[in-house]
């Protein structure tokens, strides 16, 4: 599936690469998948040359989805891990590609996932490896008019499920009752999923990230709400901290 606008991001890519000295790139982690191929989902992987070629590898049950969404030159379905490897290989032929230097994300990569990555089945001898999160850092840092309408859109979302979470706070009410509340109406606004919603109350608001529990709210908690809506790949954070009931002095000035 072409698309002028994946097409120029690659061509950026392309020309970073070649600043760096990298022939070949191979991505995994879903926002960087999103920002060059229009799909970031887990368990898949992109092959990125520095002429702007992109092959995808994805679970086999996944191909067609990805044949409506995704921009790619090459597309190919794996059953396993071992599937996979041997997918990574293929793709290496297929751009004759026995020698040069492969850029891999360092800090997003696990340990298993970097094993499959650099595996003697996955990648020739002659290839080297070295870290390319940076040029994807470099790539992405600067949004388009498109990304901040996007962020923007996500903005708006994370208002919706702010206001949503601060209505359902009362006496009695858990803390995941109040992210569930804000999550429902966020999917209800157009987030297609959440980095984390936070809510923690009463003693618990000394966490930084307080993932929501069963506590119960009590009259005169307060309850700190952290919400991270995902609208077409871009987030928005919004946190706020409120009372149950009616705020104490101490706690209007602190």
């Amino acid at each position: 599936m072409v698309n002028p606008r994946y097409q120029k991001r690659l061509e950026r890519c392309g020309h970073l690469m070649k600043e760096t000295g990298l022939d070949v790139i191979l991505l995994s982690k879903p926002a960087n998948l999103f920002y060059l191929t229009g799909d970031g989902r887990l368990c898949a992987y992109a092959m990125v040359t520095q002429g702007g070629k992109v092959a995808l590898g994805v679970p086999q049950t996944d191909v067609e989805d990805v044949k409506q969404v995704a921009h790619f030159d090459h597309l190919v379905g794996f059953e396993d891990e071992v599937g996979m490897i041997h997918s990574i290989a293929h793709y290496f032929m297929h751009f004759n590609i026995s020698k040069g230097v492969l850029g891999l994300e360092y800090t997003f990569l696990t340990q298993v996932m970097m094993g499959m990555f650099t595996h003697p089945h996955a990648k020739p001898k002659g290839v080297t490896v070295k870290d390319c999160t940076h040029i994807m850092s470099e790539l992405r840092i600067v949004k388009d008019a498109e990304e901040i309408e996007n962020i923007q859109r996500a903005a708006k979302v994370a208002d919706v499920g702010m206001d949503a979470a601060v209505k359902a706070v009362k006496p009695g009410l858990s803390e995941s009752q109040i992210a569930a509340e804000s999550e429902y109406a966020m999917r209800q606004n157009g987030a297609e999923g959440f980095w984390r919603t936070y809510v923690s109350s009463g003693p618990r608001t000394n966490i930084a990230h307080g993932l929501p529990t069963l506590r119960k709210l009590q009259n005169g908690d307060l309850v700190m709400i952290d919400v991270h809506p995902i609208v077409n790949g871009y987030s928005a954070d919004m946190c706020r901290t409120v009372c149950v009931g009616k705020p104490t002095v101490e706690q209007q000035t602190a």
